[in-house]
Order: structure tokens, then C-alpha cells, then sequence
């Protein structure tokens, strides 16, 4: 899991430029008539957004009124979309550009709208309240009326921690099958106390530890295949060296609490696991 870095141009623009894009006709008329209130409502969004308090934004009413009219703005395959979507890509490191980082585990096929369309319709093309995610992600999400302090993390501004708190025991289970339990702990309390509890919020409504086990057993596989051919060549020492190198410099790439990578160290350091190659 990754922070993304934000759109960087004119946001505003970029609604100007659905607006424009529809056809000649009453609907088109109403949004140009909208749009000073709109533009207001973006002041007050970049407002907040540099300052980390988007949820004291409150709907405006009138737009609120018209959200039907606002709502058509966004389609997902229209090129003002398209131009924003491809912009925050291009913004991101290679290695996480496709990866949904809610999750870390699927790809990017959708934008989740940070402040949801249905309350704030005057932000539904706001690229700066536009989250490339993946679905599952975003259905959760959509479910949960967020609080200021029960909300999930905003990857472009919650400054992820450079610290491990994602954790995974590894057991067997009755039919001597592996056993993956993930959860959060905050060592030494070196998180705030406030993102920790945001973080706990975002993996729980996400549901990741669950997902995390449901592709931990495929992964292992292929982990397992891995050792197995450097075992041919190599010793378990050296093995275990190169590996934890690859877990370094990996973290650096996918975060310090990627899943894979917190489940390759713990595999490393498991008996349970490590047995079956000495």
C-alpha cells in the first residue's frame, strides 16, 4: 500500500471541460448556469483537501438539487475521464500505477469518488476527489458513510507510516492445510493514535484480512516453487539471504506493509513452513 500522488492541475478545468462536452440542449444550459456555484464548491473543496479535512465540507443545496443533472457528468469511459485517469497514472511509480493501493491486491477498473457523488454531485469529475481503485474496493466503500473519526484512508493525503503494523500468524489448520491470521498492531506506538484508528477502520470495512488469506495460499505455492529451485544451487543460508534482500527492496517499491511481503518474512521465520526444506 502506497500514497498516490494528486492530480496536479487546474481541477476546475476539468469540469468546465465535461460540461462543454455535452450536447446543445436544456441540460447543457443548466450546468453552464451551475457552474459559478460549482466553482465556488472547488475553492472550498482545494481548501480543505490541503488541509486533510474534507469531511467538513458540507453539500451545497442547491447543487444538491440538481444532482441528477451533476451525476451526468461522470462516465467512466468518457475522455474527460479517461484524460484524468490516464494523468494520476502517469503521476505514480510503475510498479503501483495498475494496483488498486486500497487493497494492494486487485487492478484499477474503476475511480472511487472520495466524497461520495450522491451527497457532493458538484465534485463527481473533481480529479482531486477521484481514487483509482478497483471495484471491490469501491463497493465496500460505498456502503459506509464515513465519520471524522471512523472514515478510511485517503491515500493522497494520510501519510502511510514507514513502519511495520501489518502482522500475519501462520498455523496449520485440521487437515494440516497453512492457516493465515492477519491483523494490525501499532509496536510501541510510534502511529498516532488517530491514523492507527483510521487504519484499523480501512482494513476492516475492506475486508482485508480475509482477502489477504483467501490469495495467501496461492501465493505460498509459488513461494514454495521459488525456494525449491534455488535450493538446487544453493543453501538454505543463502537463500534465506537473497530472499530477505528481495522482501527489502520490495517493501521499498509496494510499501512497508505489503501483504505479500509481510507474508514472505513471516513464512521465512516460520518452522511450520521452513521444515519441509532443511
Amino acid at each position: 500500500m502506497r500514497n498516490l500522488i494528486v492530480y496536479k492541475d487546474d481541477c476546475f478545468e476539468v469540469h468546465k471541460k465535461a460540461v462543454n462536452s455535452k450536447d446543445e440542449g436544456d441540460i447543457k444550459t443548466k450546468l453552464i448556469s451551475l457552474n459559478p456555484i460549482v466553482e465556488q464548491e472547488y475553492k472550498i473543496y482545494a481548501k480543505n483537501f490541503f488541509k486533510n479535512t474534507l469531511n467538513a465540507i458540507i453539500s451545497n443545496a442547491t447543487l444538491l438539487s440538481s444532482k441528477d443533472v451533476l451525476k451526468g457528468l461522470y462516465y467512466y469511459q468518457s475522455k474527460t475521464v479517461r484524460d484524468v485517469r490516464e494523468n494520476i497514472r502517469k503521476l505514480q511509480f510503475n510498479t503501483i500505477s495498475a494496483t488498486c493501493q486500497n487493497c494492494t491486491i486487485n487492478s484499477t477498473n474503476t475511480l472511487d469518488h472520495i466524497l461520495p457523488k450522491d451527497i457532493f454531485p458538484a465534485f463527481v469529475v473533481n480529479p482531486q476527489n477521484l481514487f483509482p481503485c478497483c471495484s471491490e474496493c469501491n463497493s465496500y466503500k460505498s456502503k459506509i458513510i464515513e465519520k471524522d473519526d471512523k472514515r478510511f484512508l485517503n491515500l493522497y493525503l494520510d501519510t502511510l507510516p514507514d513502519v511495520q503494523y501489518l502482522f500475519v500468524n501462520i498455523s496449520l489448520d485440521k487437515d494440516n492445510n497453512y492457516d493465515f491470521k492477519y491483523y494490525l498492531k501499532n509496536e510501541g506506538n510510534k502511529i498516532p493514535t488517530k491514523l492507527f484508528k483510521i487504519i484499523e477502520f480501512h482494513y476492516e470495512k475492506l475486508y482485508l484480512f480475509d482477502r489477504f488469506k483467501f490469495h495467501s495460499t496461492e501465493y505460498v505455492s509459488e513461494f514454495e516453487n521459488q525456494i525449491s529451485t534455488l535450493k538446487s544451487v544453493l543453501t538454505i543460508t543463502q537463500i534465506k539471504s537473497i530472499l530477505y534482500e528481495d522482501i527489502r527492496e520490495n517493501k521499498k517499491a509496494y510499501g512497508a506493509n505489503h501483504w505479500k511481503y509481510i507474508l514472505k518474512d513471516a513464512l521465512l521465520n516460520s518452522d511450520i513452513f521452513m521444515k519441509k526444506f532443511i
